[in-house]
């Protein structure tokens, strides 16, 4: 997720990113349970990488020839995911890109999620 935050640029080309992303998650995943006795584990993409943007509501994951760039004070959620041997984990942020400050909507937009997390951590149990 780190290396999807800090490729979540201004100008940043959204299928570029997506690409980057999954890569990099490919070339990590086979540094692990990378012994004899494990090397025949399937691992790799849990799920594709997808940045949203504003008011896209779910997985955008553009085609080369659809992908549009991100600009200053774009709220993007990005979700990614790995598995190993099936066993699945993703991820998600949301992030304005830029070093602006939002208000007005984007600025409750991005409060409601964070208070939406919180609520759910509240009602989870073991």
């Amino acid at each position: 997720m780190k290396k999807a935050i800090s490729l979540a640029v201004v100008g940043a080309d959204i299928y570029t990113v997506c690409q980057t992303v999954d890569a990099f998650i490919e070339d990590e995943v086979k540094k692990v349970f990378n012994s004899k006795k494990t090397k025949k584990l399937e691992r790799g993409i849990a799920f594709p990488t997808c940045i949203s943007v504003n008011n896209i509501v779910g997985h955008y994951s553009p085609l080369v020839d659809e992908s549009t760039q991100l600009k200053e004070g774009d709220v993007a959620k990005i979700i990614c995911g790995a598995h190993i041997d099936g066993y699945a984990s993703n991820t998600a942020v949301t992030v304005v890109v830029g070093d602006s400050k939002v208000d007005g909507r984007k600025a409750d937009v991005v409060l409601a999620a964070y208070h939406a997390i919180k609520a759910a951590e509240r009602v989870i149990r073991d």
